[in-house]
């Protein structure tokens, strides 16, 4: 029975002093620690800028919501600007027949106005009548 193995018969062996081996040895360890700090460091960049990522597309969408916000205030005070605002008046006079002073006529009025019509109530006194009250309806032409 017969057995053929292998072997290499050329390998170079290399010598090297203490000190030699001892630099080698440190050198390695270097390698390997560098190599374990380029890895967390890697790591740490990777997670950097995926988080950069998430802040970009967050302040994009707090952009989209601030722009609608801007528009929707816009909407409401175009709404609020195009309504017709009420108008109140109160006013007191003397009223005369033919321009003259002859039976003048105190009152006092009160109105609600809309743009052109104002509505509301008059009081009024005659110094030889008795006095009374009516509806006052107005019209603006001018």
């Amino acid at each position: 029975m017969s057995f053929k193995s292998f072997s290499q018969i050329d390998t170079p062996v290399v010598v090297l002093n203490e000190t030699q081996a001892r630099q080698i040895i440190k050198d390695l360890i270097k390698y390997d620690n560098l190599k374990l700090i380029t890895k967390k460091l890697e790591d740490r960049i990777s997670l950097l800028q995926n988080k950069e990522i998430d802040f970009l597309k967050r302040l994009e969408n707090k952009d989209k919501i601030i722009m609608s916000q801007e528009e929707y205030i816009s909407t409401q005070q175009d709404i609020i600007d195009a309504k017709k605002k009420l108008s109140f008046g109160g006013y007191i006079g003397v009223q005369t027949d033919q321009i003259t002073l002859t039976n003048p006529i105190l009152f006092g009025e009160v109105t609600v106005g809309l743009s052109k019509i104002d509505v509301g109530a008059r009081i009024f006194v005659q110094p030889n009548n008795p006095g009374g009250y009516g509806i006052v309806v107005r019209y603006k032409i001018f």
